[in-house]
């Protein structure tokens, strides 16, 4: 089951949330046909996605664009009501492609010559968005950024994706750890403490499924506030699908529609096809 669990500690004046999305992203993996670096890459950016939009409101959507240039192109994650989806636009470029010298395999994929776009939509006439450059390609250091220009929060973000040998998804789970208004000297320090085990942090929280006990280990005095289900959902639907051949434009449905033709769209983050038929366009 995929989960998410949030904590707070009044010692160290952070909220601590820790999301596991193995079972829904590994959904996602077989629908896209990622190979193991875009996975890696669509992994942390669903992860990160999701960890952020743990505290929205109810009904509340976040939504992050990210886009470096890079050999995975576009990729995009949503979350909205306990439910992720996620989308690469290549998800299969040919792995030699990646050079040796140029950066990190994650770096290349990702690109360096673009930016990270969080969106969030709590229902009001226009969401509320803001991007940053993206400093390195290598997704967590990217947010981690954006939360310290775009809401002057000191945060410690990390995902990670496991892959077994066929391809499918070991584990895919993140952790961020936020200081909250108020933080002293102390508590910053303690955030860099825990940057400087981040490799310990990382493997406990891959090799671990009692993540209170995680929590715990590095908050004595946390509390637990909320321990939750996510579940990996795509929102398409014919209503969407019709909105978008709308953009199409008043004379090419015109066209459509007089030659009887049926307009084939296919969502890009589940690979459902949908066929609109010219009386569903002309009503």
């Amino acid at each position: 089951m995929d989960m998410e669990i949030r904590a707070l500690s009044e010692k160290n004046n952070v909220k601590i949330s820790i999301v596991d999305i193995s079972e829904g992203f590994n959904e996602i993996v077989k629908l896209q046909g990622t190979n193991p670096l875009t996975s890696v890459a669509l992994g942390r950016t669903v992860i990160n996605n999701a960890l952020l939009s743990l505290s929205l409101k109810d009904g509340s959507k976040m939504t992050t664009n990210l886009n470096g240039m890079g050999l995975g192109g576009s990729i995009i994650a949503e979350f909205q009501d306990k439910k992720f989806r996620g989308y690469i636009q290549v998800p299969n470029f040919e792995v030699d492609k990646i050079e040796e010298g140029n950066g990190s395999p994650l770096s290349q994929v990702v690109g360096t010559q673009g930016f990270l776009q969080i969106s969030r939509d709590n229902g009001g006439t226009e969401p509320y968005t803001s991007r940053v450059d993206l400093v390195s390609g290598e997704i967590n250091l990217d947010f981690m950024y954006y939360l310290q220009q775009s809401d002057q929060i000191h945060s410690l973000i990390s995902s990670t994706v496991e892959i077994n040998e066929d391809g499918t998804i070991k584990k895919a789970c993140g952790i961020i750890i936020q200081l909250l208004p108020g933080f002293s000297d102390e508590d910053i320090d303690f955030i860099e403490e825990k940057v400087g085990s981040l490799e310990h942090l990382v493997k406990t929280l891959i090799s671990t499924t009692n993540y209170e006990s995680l929590i715990k280990d590095i908050c004595e005095d946390a509390k637990v506030l909320s321990v939750g289900e996510l579940k990996f959902e795509c929102t398409c639907n014919m209503e969407k699908v019709i909105d978008s051949v709308k953009m199409l434009g008043q004379e090419d449905i015109k066209k459509i529609i007089s030659e009887g033709e049926v307009v084939e769209v296919v969502c890009d983050f589940c690979k459902k096809q949908y066929n609109v038929k010219p009386e569903e366009l002309a009503k």
